[in-house]
């Protein structure tokens, strides 16, 4: 028989298919409107709903949807018509009826399971391709991820079939496979909303919370799942922070709820995923930012679309009086949603994100990676649906955009109406919108829901890590004195008295040591917060400026304006902790790139010191690594020195002190530390990879080091403990950071790149407190 891969599915049982269900409900409720056909059908099909615990509760949740079909067939009473149709699947599915035929075992045919939840766009599909993996949602998708088989052997789509001429192909790169789950996700996502906005229309606005019981979390690169047995609730109103290590699977746990993977979304909730990198369709890249925001509105999309058609009819005089009155409720419509409005509401958003007129004229083909992402977000918010989940959106933004989105957040009352779930590295981003926490353990695997902000969870975090500590230190001592009682208990006394209460004593420790075991995993999920050091290696502090720029001016050949910015007069000493300000495009990267020497002024010069090393950390350095290598491999190829062993250890130990861990001399036995020095950069999560490349750049020593976005990539943890190792650094530090933490920590100088001159401002507080005002005072 044929075999199907079925994602998060229970054992095999028989059930029926959805598409029996659907021949059934076609049978007997005839002329029932397609979109409540096709919920019913989702309810049908869930798991368990046709158990004989749960089929009353089947039961009465359809008579709820034939309420309206009754009424107008003159027929009997719904919840009748539910039970006789709930009756007739469960007789088929236990193979008593005329479709017996169709409830099959799972390893005979695609049958559909549901998990948690089934998106309205997935039910609009058809289960045909019996190769591709059947999901949660009983739609089957591509398996170019890698899913891995009942047998242990990976799959993937077009590869590996008998017959198909798959031999010699190479495995997909760890990148094309996040590509293809993206891209996967979107076109889903755009079917959804599409299907959102009808089933809206049908069964009104869904208010109830969004629940996730009981699921796992599969690790997308293969092996052990990222979670077992987690659980949590949305709720409306609610703003959640996703927080947990690097690696651990915020980013997939949040592409898990935009595909409805995971938690049981309605079809009339409508959901919109900004994901760190944006892949466009032909039809977005040929668009400008305003039509793309614009676009978001699906509801205004398909309206607009509608009264063009009923306009052409009534233009050829083929309009009948429905159609007029339906002209009349689509006109009335647009207008209640703001239709006429929308472009210049998109152009006012899209603004207060950064984009200068120019480049909101401009296609989208025609933008940076950054500015794609930007539109993406922007779309997102314009959109404003049910459920908005955005995986690290402060990533691409400059200070200003940061602290407008926090707000956008945090008091629009459009929010407090709606669920949010954010992962950012940006710890007054997240005290300043998020409500709620969920954690990841990755040491436990457990999903941990919590009220407060981030500053609140971290404290108590730090809490239940001291009294942890106190309570296993505690209780080793008590084992240390009861097993140093049993082993030499003859000393007190050889007589038989002493004898009993040594082995006593041997029992109570050994009871002792069963509880110490217990909370081995409790201690490894507290461990795993405890942030690795971050070292940076310096040259030491040099005598005198380390750069002088005087009187700088610079403009790119055929560029507009054509100065970024004239007159550009400071120094940098060994003591300089200077952060540069502006929106982004006004030219910091510029000022980065004429420091280092890498561009040459247009007038005025820039004077560098011949006895100074200098380091760059860009917000790409984690890209430049040679994916097929471990860090080691890595380092070594960037610094093979005599290839001695001492050379070796030298680099190891480097890389232990960035926090790529060897695997051994963990200061803690319970302690789980991987090793990640022998890892191929390829299974190395985004924040790790950012740690190797810091490794490379300051194993140089350098004098001066310029930072160009450098916590891009890092979780919470590492951003506080690079500030820390940045604050500490005996050398000049030259930052551009869109991370408030990061640089109140770091800087003691702030120099904003605005309007063609680089002037200095009395502090970062100082700017930031001026920016706030100005946020006021627009709204």
């Amino acid at each position: 028989p044929h075999r199907t891969y079925t994602y998060l599915a229970p054992h095999p049982k028989i059930i029926i298919t959805m598409a029996a269900i659907a021949a059934i409900i076609e049978e007997l409720l005839p002329g029932l409107d397609e979109d409540i056909a096709e919920y019913v059908t989702s309810i049908l099909s869930d798991d368990g709903a046709l158990d004989s615990d749960s089929i009353d509760d089947t039961t009465d949740a359809v008579s709820g949807l034939l309420a309206e079909y009754c009424e107008e067939n003159d027929d009997e009473d719904p919840s009748a018509k539910a039970a006789a149709l709930v009756a007739r699947i469960s007789e088929d599915a236990r193979g008593g009826g005329e479709n017996d035929e169709k409830a099959v075992m799972e390893e005979d045919a695609p049958v559909v399971k549901r998990i948690g939840g089934m998106s309205l766009a997935a039910q609009l599909s058809a289960n045909d391709d019996a190769d591709d993996i059947v999901y949660a949602d009983g739609r089957e998708r591509s398996t170019v991820n890698a899913i891995i088989d009942r047998d242990g052997n990976a799959n993937a789509k077009g590869k590996g079939k008998k017959g198909g001429g798959g031999k010699g192909r190479s495995k997909p790169t760890a990148s094309e496979i996040a590509t293809a789950q993206i891209d996967e996700i979107e076109a889903e996502l755009r079917e959804a909303r599409v299907a959102a906005v009808r089933a809206r229309a049908k069964l009104g606005a869904y208010r109830g919370s969004l629940d996730a019981k009981q699921f796992t979390l599969p690790n997308p690169g293969g092996g052990a799942p990222l979670l077992e047995d987690a659980a949590c609730r949305l709720v409306w109103g609610k703003r959640y922070g996703l927080i947990g290590r690097n690696g651990m699977g915020k980013s997939t746990m949040l592409r898990a709820f935009a595909a409805r993977r995971v938690g049981d979304v309605p079809p009339n909730v409508s959901v919109h995923y900004v994901s760190q990198e944006v892949n466009l369709t032909e039809d977005q890249r040929a668009k400008t930012p305003v039509e793309c925001v614009v676009d978001a509105d699906v509801e205004r999309a398909m309206l607009k679309g509608e009264l063009a058609e009923l306009e052409a009819r009534a233009a050829d005089g083929s309009l009948d009086a429905a159609g007029s009155g339906r002209h009349e409720e689509v006109l009335a419509r647009l207008d209640e949603i703001g239709g006429e409005s929308a472009p210049r509401r998109a152009d006012a958003l899209l603004a207060n994100l950064g984009f200068s007129e120019e480049l909101r004229a401009r296609p989208l083909s025609q933008l940076s990676g950054g500015w794609r992402v930007r539109t993406m977000l922007a779309a997102a918010i314009f959109a404003k649906p049910d459920l908005l989940l955005l995986d690290e959106p402060t990533n691409h933004l400059s200070i200003l955009a940061v602290m407008w989105l926090a707000r956008e957040l945090s008091t629009s009352e459009t929010w407090k109406e709606r669920i949010v779930v954010v992962v950012s590295h940006d710890r007054h981003f997240m005290d300043e919108v998020c409500t709620d926490c969920l954690h990841i353990s990755g040491a436990a695997k457990r999903l941990t829901q919590s009220r407060g902000n981030y500053t609140v969870w971290h404290k108590r975090r730090k809490d239940q890590q001291a009294l942890f500590a106190k309570e296993q230190k505690a209780r080793q001592d008590e084992i240390d004195r009861l097993r140093e009682y049993a082993g030499h208990g003859f000393k007190y006394g050889g007589s038989a008295s002493q004898i009993n209460k040594m082995g006593m004593k041997a029992k109570q420790a050994d009871k002792l040591e069963e509880a110490h075991a217990e909370h081995a995993e409790e201690l490894a999920a507290l461990q795993e917060d405890v942030e690795l050091p971050i070292r940076i290696a310096a040259g030491g502090e040099l005598d005198g400026y380390v750069v002088q720029l005087k009187n700088v001016g610079f403009g790119y050949p055929n560029g507009t304006p054509k100065r970024l910015f004239r007159n550009c007069e400071f120094g940098i000493t060994s003591k300089s902790r200077i952060v540069l300000l502006g929106e982004n495009g006004n030219g910091k990267t510029t000022l980065v790139k004429l420091i280092m020497g890498e561009l040459e002024p247009c007038e005025g010069e820039v004077k560098r010191s011949p006895h100074a090393r200098y380091a760059l950390v860009n917000q790409h350095h984690a890209d430049q690594i040679d994916l097929s290598l471990t860090p080691l491999e890595f380092l070594l190829a960037k610094f093979p020195g005599d290839g001695s062993y001492e050379h070796m250890q030298k680099l190891r130990g480097h890389l232990s002190s960035c926090g790529v861990t060897s695997g051994s001399n963990s200061s803690n036995k319970n302690a789980s530390v991987k090793d990640l020095q022998n890892t191929p950069a390829s299974a190395l999560s985004g924040g790790q990879r950012s740690r190797v490349a810091l490794a490379a750049v300051s194993y140089a020593q350098p004098h001066v080091l310029v930072l160009d976005e450098p916590t891009n990539n890092l979780d919470l943890e590492s951003v506080a403990t690079l500030a820390e190792s940045v604050r500490t650094f005996k050398g000049a530090v030259i930052c551009v950071s869109h991370d408030q933490f990061f640089v109140q920590t770091v800087a003691n100088e702030a120099w904003v790149v605005n309007g063609g001159k680089v002037k200095r401002v009395e502090s970062f507080e100082a700017y930031r407190g001026k920016q706030l005002k100005l946020l006021k005072k627009s709204e």
